[in-house]
């Protein structure tokens, strides 16, 4: 069941996966929960729990039953949960609540670090992208890391989907300009722009979050560092043009975010950093776009808000 389908006023009772739990104190100075909930497919709802209802502690990764009633908050539907019980595993089948790329992420990886195709000739990024390629611990994280905690591929799978998104996107600007980007470093930064992403995000509660390396770190500083160091240890230290181009790469990963408020150290400085943020750019505000249509309420025009371009916006879809 989607609780978006109903009505203001409803009453549901339903599973759910707990995929945020905060508990914050109301202008009464009473404890209440803040929730945002997982219900079938990974489709996300908000609710919460007022100070007379609270009962077991609520963590994320929890199945939650809940008693409920369908409630609107500044246009958006949320849950004003009445009763709730905390399940056991034993009760509950996370599977059913969590998102999973829908991509074949075997066959993905292997577009994205398989260099050992004719395509590729550069013996410096070949070297680089097998070391990746053979790394197997590596692989099974890239494959099944989320991309992020909130905005954008925030599933099982969505950083390898994100990944190749902006690789299809730079294959065909690449072509649609006339190959006026050097091919290989244009693709090898796509591959690895985001490569700290598997040190930064756990699946550990079935939800993803920040792990403390990420909080600490941030994910642009350990892609850089990962590869400055496989680089160093496989490619070359004292060949100058190989040095060019390993400074090259990490001024791809570096200001792949665009702006320095948005994170970025530098701004980018050659046609291929640029090119790979606004593929970065494309790839996050669509797919936050499509899951915000995706999850509208049934019968609805206007998608509940999401922030995008430095500001909350909903987005109109017009009947069919």
């Amino acid at each position: 069941m989607d609780p978006r389908s109903l009505e203001v006023g409803e009453l549901i009772s339903e599973v759910f996966l707990v995929a945020e739990a905060k508990l914050q104190v109301d202008r009464r100075g009473q404890n209440y929960y803040s929730l945002t909930l997982n219900y079938e497919g990974g489709r996300r709802i908000d609710g919460k729990v007022w100070a007379d209802n609270i009962g077991a502690k609520i963590a994320p990764g929890q199945g939650i039953e809940v008693l409920a009633r369908i409630d609107q908050y500044l246009g958006d539907l949320q849950l004003n949960v009445q009763r709730y019980k905390i399940l056991s595993p034993e009760e509950f089948d996370v599977s059913r609540f969590v998102r999973v790329t829908e991509i074949d992420t075997d066959e993905a990886f292997e577009t994205l670090f398989n260099w050992e195709r004719d395509e590729f000739k550069d013996p410096h990024f070949k070297k680089l992208m097998g070391a990746f390629y053979a790394n197997e611990a590596f692989a099974q994280e890239f494959k099944t890391s989320p991309a992020a905690s909130f905005h954008h591929h925030n599933y099982r799978g969505g950083l390898i989907e994100h990944t190749l998104d902006m690789w299809i996107l730079a294959g065909k600007l690449f072509e649609h300009y006339g190959g006026r980007f050097d091919r290989e470093l244009l693709l090898c930064g796509v591959a690895v722009h985001d490569v700290g992403k598997v040190k930064c995000y756990t699946l550990a509660t079935a939800v993803s979050e920040h792990t403390d390396v990420g909080n600490l770190l941030n994910h642009i500083f350990i892609s850089a560092s990962m590869v400055s160091n496989l680089w160093d240890s496989v490619v070359a230290k004292d060949d100058e043009k190989a040095a060019q181009k390993k400074v090259l790469l990490l001024h791809i990963i570096l200001s792949h975010h665009g702006k320095r408020d948005w994170g970025s150290p530098v701004l980018p400085q050659t046609s291929e950093a640029m090119l790979i943020h606004y593929c970065d750019q494309i790839s996050a505000t669509m797919r936050s776009c499509f899951d915000a249509i995706q999850q509208r309420p049934e019968g609805e025009s206007w998608t509940d808000k999401l922030y995008i371009m430095d500001d909350p916006r909903r987005l109109f879809v017009p009947p069919v």
